[in-house]
């Protein structure tokens, strides 16, 4: 019988189709332009940043991972992050569509969220939370997944752990007051999606369309192409 009720999905190459390595590489001279125009040095900038962006992994659980990446990049350079912060935003708002060329739509995927929303499920967006919401939002949209269809959808600005910690995850489920045993965690990265189960949520489905560390594949309760996937969530029964 399948027990969950609630389905925590991965975004990047889950939910969507992308290219990792173009997006980053557009990403960072996108926001290089953008910090070079307002007079900074956009290779001592860009160094720090990404610094700043990977000390998120090695979070303490006391700060947010927003304040995480702001006090590392203030101790790494002279400028404030209510100066930096502001052109930030403009990046986002403006200037972020320059990746999307990086993500495309997985109908599957699509179709699913779509068929698991009708159905009754709780839905949750767990994509790793280096970004702000708005980055997020705008990924889900360029890649056609609805954001309204989710309860909540992880950013750095709340959650204090990222991914392959499995705090992360215990965070969500105490937050929500979540039973572990009605949730289904969908990904596709075999060590950071399913580190999940060393805080008991041991239903997980691994979508191999982009798999990460297949070589941990065999940790994962269910396991096929996001078409699978598609039938098997088509086959799932209502919700009440």
């Amino acid at each position: 019988i399948f027990m969950s009720k609630i389905i925590l999905f991965d975004l990047d190459s889950t939910l969507l189709q992308m290219n990792q390595d173009e997006f980053l590489k557009c990403y960072f001279s996108d926001v290089q332009k953008i910090i070079s125009g307002y007079g900074y040095d956009s290779k001592e900038f860009m160094d720090v940043f990404q610094k700043s962006a990977y000390s998120i992994l090695n979070s303490d659980g006391i700060h947010t991972n927003e304040e995480l990446f702001w006090n590392e990049f203030e101790k790494s350079t002279n400028i404030k992050r209510n100066n930096i912060e502001p052109i930030m935003v403009e990046f986002y708002e403006k200037y972020f569509i320059g990746v999307s060329p990086s993500i495309s739509e997985n109908v599957n995927m699509v179709e699913a969220i779509n068929i698991l929303y009708k159905k009754g499920y709780k839905l949750y967006l767990t994509t790793n939370p280096l970004f702000p919401l708005v980055a997020t939002l705008a990924r889900m949209s360029w890649a056609n997944v609805d954001h309204n269809k989710f309860e909540y959808i992880t950013c750095f600005t709340d959650c204090h752990y990222s991914k392959p910690n499995p705090l992360f995850f215990e965070e969500i489920i105490t937050k929500f007051d979540i039973n572990r045993d009605e949730v289904l965690v969908v990904g596709n990265d075999a060590i950071e999606d399913l580190c999940c189960k060393k805080v008991g949520l041991l239903n997980t489905y691994l979508i191999t369309d982009n798999l990460l560390h297949p070589e941990e594949k065999e940790e994962a309760k269910y396991i096929s192409s996001s078409k699978e996937f598609l039938e098997f969530v088509s086959n799932l029964p209502e919700i009440n």
